[in-house]
């Protein structure tokens, strides 16, 4: 089963800002999401139809926002960056 990615503008603006060696991290995170889209957790309230996968760069946590269209099998990714504000700028660019 082979899923469709699509990065929203928010993902891309995040995403360009990494180092080439962070951005190799991430694009190996994303391809597992791809082979296993319920790998992140299903968060509650006002985002309960985006999930949350958590992993490391350089000791530091970092969560990468996404959405499953069952139709589609469409991956959109939203948002990549730590945990400081990150629920709160999410849910403010999701509205």
């Amino acid at each position: 089963m082979t899923c469709q990615l699509k990065a929203v503008p928010l993902f891309e603006r995040q995403f360009k800002k990494f180092y080439p060696r962070e951005q190799g991290v991430i694009r190996q995170e994303i391809k597992r999401i791809k082979s296993n889209p319920a790998i992140g957790e299903v968060k509650k309230g006002a985002l309960a139809h985006v999930r949350v996968h958590k992993f490391r760069i350089h000791k530091q946590k970092y969560l990468l926002a996404y959405e499953l269209t069952g139709k589609e099998r469409t991956i959109y990714l939203y948002a990549i960056a730590t945990h400081e504000n990150y629920y709160t700028a999410l849910q403010r660019y999701l509205k």
